[in-house]
């Protein structure tokens, strides 16, 4: 997927570029920026020795030593202090320059961590929002693979209104789900399908003729493309906002028995801003359902009725559930 949030190591995870937050000394001095040097070895070091680097700005260097990239994009972050005016922007231009850096220099993946929420103590629900934010805005328009390193769950803004209404509408739903299967009418042996309750929920039909009356009589790839038509959208507005990349895509239209993965289904019904009867259609065609002992589905039901489409947004909530993201 174009942008997934990970808990990956910015030393281990392998890709064409990794972003090193700095001082604007470049000095190597502490956290991550102490590691990707140490790692590196000495020609980093000597390289960089004579640069000064503004607050927002960047530059690519070699990766020298370093096993699991080729190069390195180093920026400079801002300090976070109270009452004190345009760090937010000052933080969107670090990501900002990093990624046109990336793309001058032909670089098809890259590795952020949080910029600015270590040492330089910018609150990490702020900084997820804005790398979040700043990243999408890049993805719209461009074409590169992109991995946002998390290592907590203090980054997640919890006490946000949104996570608020979520984790309620979660606990109440799955309390009810549990009394509804206690008691023998839940949906699990409801009506023409059971319901397995593993992450990747398919059919189960209940006897052969049960199949052939419920098989749908378009493919997936043919209700995908049925969808996109009856909305006047553009291949680019929804893949781009389903966070699925070009080839995939194309690979998913064109291939008539293609079956997706239950999160890259749904995706897609995000990306067209589909309601949740047409979302269940589009999944009915790959076999799958939402149900309401799932929380992965719980979410995802969520988000469309009260009208989140923005992918990456939902994506945050789903990681911070310890969920599986979406796109592909």
């Amino acid at each position: 997927m174009p942008l997934e949030i990970s808990r990956n190591d910015i030393s281990n995870i392998i890709v064409d570029a990794i972003v090193n937050p700095s001082d604007k000394f470049l000095s190597g001095s502490g956290g991550i920026d102490k590691i990707i040097h140490t790692m590196a070895g000495d020609g980093l070091s000597k390289e960089l020795e004579n640069h000064i680097l503004k607050c927002g700005d960047a530059i690519i260097t070699d990766s020298y030593d370093l096993n699991n990239c080729r190069y390195i994009i180093h920026t400079c972050g801002p300090i976070y202090q109270e009452n004190k005016h345009n760090l937010e922007e000052l933080l969107a231009l670090c990501y900002k320059n990093c990624l046109y850096l990336a793309l001058e220099n032909n670089i098809e993946s890259i590795a952020f961590p949080l910029i600015s929420s270590g040492s330089f103590m910018f609150p990490k629900g702020k900084a997820l929002k804005i790398a979040s934010d700043t990243i999408t805005d890049f993805l719209l328009d461009n074409e590169m693979q992109v991995y946002l390193l998390v290592y907590d769950k203090d980054a997640f803004d919890v006490a946000n209104k949104l996570f608020s209404n979520i984790k309620n509408y979660l606990d109440k739903e799955l309390v009810k789900e549990k009394k509804s299967q206690l008691f023998g009418s839940g949906i699990l042996n409801h009506g023409l399908f059971s319901i397995s309750e593993d992450a990747e929920e398919t059919y189960e039909y209940s006897t052969a003729a049960s199949y052939k009356q419920f098989e749908p009589d378009e493919s997936f790839s043919e209700c995908l493309i049925r969808m996109i038509d009856e909305r006047g959208l553009l291949d680019p507005d929804v893949y781009k906002k389903a966070n699925i990349d070009r080839k995939h895509f194309n690979h998913i239209k064109n291939t008539k028995n293609y079956r997706p993965k239950k999160e890259t289904a749904v995706a897609l019904a995000i990306g067209m801003r589909l309601n949740l009867d047409d979302t269940n259609t589009l999944l009915e065609r790959a076999g799958f359902v939402l149900s309401r002992s799932s929380k992965f589905d719980l979410i995802i039901k969520y988000c469309i009725e009260n009208e989140i489409y923005n992918i990456f947004d939902i994506n945050e909530i789903l990681f911070e559930e310890d969920q599986k993201t979406l796109g592909c």
